[in-house]
């Protein structure tokens, strides 16, 4: 049990670390946007103080942009900010969909570094979990990356959630998948630690290429409030 603990723990550190490095690694894009944009202004204003005449256009436009960063910069704060939270509490009430939507936007970068376009079909009800929100977000990113590199040629991945409340499960579908890639799914011990943790099993439908987050089946579903 206690070595159990230890590769869940270093496998959410690692989690954490790759988060925390694709969120600074944005914002540092986005100050060299606003650097850039102050040296624009500056040139504009030395010209301005030659008396060469200024643009309007040209002057709204850096503005915008140094507004578009500065926005851009304040949602991953907000989302690393939220990111750090889910560490804060054992267990917790989560929406399965609230939580897939979470982590494509923390790891948006690194999604779109791969390709893949993903796309999430809504549940016709909300399905929620009582859980561990920090590892619940772990085992998604991993099932995304996952599923990411399994697409082949379309690239292309869609999400969905199960039919059933008393049975909670999120869906990852390929339009193909690589060859024998599906036999080896989250066997390793960073994996079997998290979904043991999480108590979830993973179904295969290797007919649709397709798999599955699965929870056991609830007499008593959870309900939003």
């Amino acid at each position: 049990m206690g070595n159990n603990k230890e590769v869940l723990s270093r496998g959410g550190m690692q989690f954490f670390s790759k988060m925390s490095a694709s969120a600074t690694h944005e914002i540092k894009n986005t100050l060299a946007i606003i650097n850039e944009s102050a040296g624009l202004l500056e040139d504009l204003s030395m010209m301005g103080e030659k008396g060469k005449p200024l643009s309007p256009e040209r002057v709204n436009d850096i503005s915008q942009r140094v507004i578009r960063q500065v926005q851009r910069a304040n949602f991953v704060l907000k989302k690393m900010n939220q990111f750090s939270h889910s560490v804060d509490r054992k267990t917790q009430i989560a929406d399965l969909e609230e939580t897939v939507c979470f982590v494509l936007d923390l790891a948006s970068r690194l999604i779109e570094m791969q390709g893949v376009v993903i796309k999430v079909t809504s549940p016709l009800s909300r399905i929620m979990v009582e859980t561990n929100l920090f590892y619940l977000e772990n085992m998604i990113w991993k099932a995304i990356e996952t599923a990411c590199f399994a697409a082949k040629e379309k690239k292309q991945v869609v999400i969905s959630f199960g039919t059933d409340v008393a049975v909670p499960s999120i869906w990852f579908s390929m339009d193909l998948v690589k060859d024998n890639l599906m036999d080896d799914l989250f066997g390793s011990k960073e994996d079997c630690a998290l979904i043991a943790h999480l108590n979830i099993s993973i179904k295969k439908n290797k007919a649709n290429y397709s798999f599955g987050l699965l929870w056991p089946k609830r007499f008593n579903p959870i309900t939003p409030n």
